[in-house]
């Protein structure tokens, strides 16, 4: 301190640069923080353990097989390769499925397709870590990269998210939308305190102009002009349909048309006609056509035996 009540400007200058020092420290550390996780985010590597799959991955993100997808793989080359070793195929595959996962490299942004002859490439320098024979090596990778070809693919899916833009300050927010007002209809109901109009009819006039009284008629207007004043159903006796009669000669005719016609056909079909001919005729004829048979056959067994006599 300098004269009474006044501060030191030395001292005043050190606590602010203090201050400012220690604000630049704990910046660097926030940063630093942030930059790591991130940092630690985006190497976590996709593990993939199904022989054929379709992931979704971030661009960028490690892609890494699982060795448990292809470890019957390796036990299959084995036997191909060495027949009848089951038991160094077996060590082979479990030696093989503890190894560490296999990478594929890095997921560009899009879709990605690894077929199985790229899984096969990226996982073949593993299998000279399994203990396999030197001179086995190279027979059981040409067979181990075939087996993996054919039944291991993967297809990877990275998109980067996308960012959902804030929402304006003039568009409402969903919990504080109005209700609509229900629009006022065309015809409004009559209140219930409101009693319902009175309709009066006119009375009928039964008397016309002339002055003499007139008839009274029930009917409809179109059954008002009707000769006699009754409808046609009135007409009909019992038993009848009322209406107008049929013609019964036209019916007549037609059917002597129909039974000519008939008649006719009848001819056609006994012209053309073929009859079979009596079982007498037939009976007669069959007779002498056994006998001849009959003879036939007993001249040709002689002359059958007697060519074998001679023959003997």
């Amino acid at each position: 301190m300098g004269a009474r009540g006044k501060p030191d400007p030395l001292y005043r200058s050190n606590a602010l640069g203090r201050t400012v020092s220690a604000g630049l420290v704990g910046l660097v550390i926030t940063a630093s923080t942030f930059l790591g996780a991130g940092i630690a985010n985006a190497a976590d590597p996709l593990l993939v353990d199904q022989p054929l799959a379709t992931v979704n991955a971030v661009p960028g993100q490690q892609i890494t097989i699982a060795p448990s997808t292809l470890d019957f793989k390796v036990r299959e080359a084995v036997l191909l390769a060495m027949p009848l070793a089951f038991g160094p195929a077996a060590d082979a595959a479990e030696r093989f499925k503890e190894l560490t996962p296999i990478s594929l490299g890095t997921a560009p942004e899009g879709r990605t397709f690894y077929s199985g002859k790229d899984i096969a490439k990226a996982a073949a320098p593993r299998l000279a870590e399994i203990g396999l024979p030197a001179d086995k090596v190279d027979a059981v990778t040409w067979y181990f990269t075939n087996l993996v070809s054919l039944g291991n693919a993967l297809t990877v899916k990275a998109e980067r998210p996308e960012e959902q833009p804030p929402p304006s300050s003039g568009q409402p927010t969903p919990g504080k939308s109005k209700p609509p007002t229900p629009e006022p209809s065309a015809t409004q109901p009559p209140s219930p305190t409101t009693p319902p109009p009175v309709v009066t009819t006119p009375e009928p006039t039964l008397t016309p102009s002339i002055g003499a009284p007139a008839e009274i008629s029930v009917l409809p207007p179109s059954l008002r002009d009707l000769q006699g004043g009754s409808p046609p159903w009135g007409q009909a006796r019992y038993g009848q349909v009322p209406g107008p009669t049929p013609n019964v000669g036209d019916l007549a005719k037609q059917a002597q048309e129909q039974q000519k016609a008939r008649e006719q056909q009848e001819e056609i079909r006994a012209a053309g006609r073929a009859e079979a001919l009596p079982t007498e005729v037939t009976e007669r004829v069959a007779a002498p056509v056994l006998l001849a048979a009959i003879s036939l056959a007993v001249v040709t067994a002689a002359l059958v035996r007697s060519w074998v006599l001679r023959r003997n």
